[in-house]
C-alpha cells in the first residue's frame, strides 16, 4: 500500500520558473518605460524653459528695464569710527 500526501506538491516546473522570470521581466520592463517617460517629460520641460530663456534674452533690450532705478539713493548712516586699539606687545613693554 502506498501513502499519499494531500499537500500541494512545492515543486515548480521549469516551465512555471521560466514564466516567473518572464512575468517578473515584464514588471521591470513597465517599470523602465514610466521612468523614462518621466524623464523625457522632465527633460522637455527644462528644454522649453531654456529656449524661452534664450528667446528672452536674445529679444530684449540690455540692460533690462524692468528694474527701476531709485529717484534719490537711500542715504546710509555713518559708521561709527572705533578708537585705534593697542597692540598686546605694546602693553608688555610698558
Amino acid at each position: 500500500m502506498t501513502a499519499t500526501n494531500d499537500a500541494p506538491d512545492t515543486r515548480t516546473t521549469a516551465e512555471e520558473r521560466w514564466q516567473h522570470i518572464e512575468d517578473r521581466l515584464a514588471a521591470i520592463e513597465r517599470r523602465v518605460r514610466e521612468h523614462s517617460t518621466a524623464a523625457l517629460a522632465t527633460l522637455d520641460t527644462c528644454l522649453a524653459r531654456l529656449d524661452a530663456l534664450r528667446h528672452d534674452l536674445a529679444h530684449r533690450p540690455w540692460p533690462p528695464h524692468a528694474i527701476p532705478t531709485p529717484a534719490d539713493p537711500p542715504t546710509v548712516p555713518p559708521q561709527p569710527t572705533r578708537a585705534p586699539t593697542e597692540s598686546p606687545a605694546a602693553h608688555a613693554r610698558g
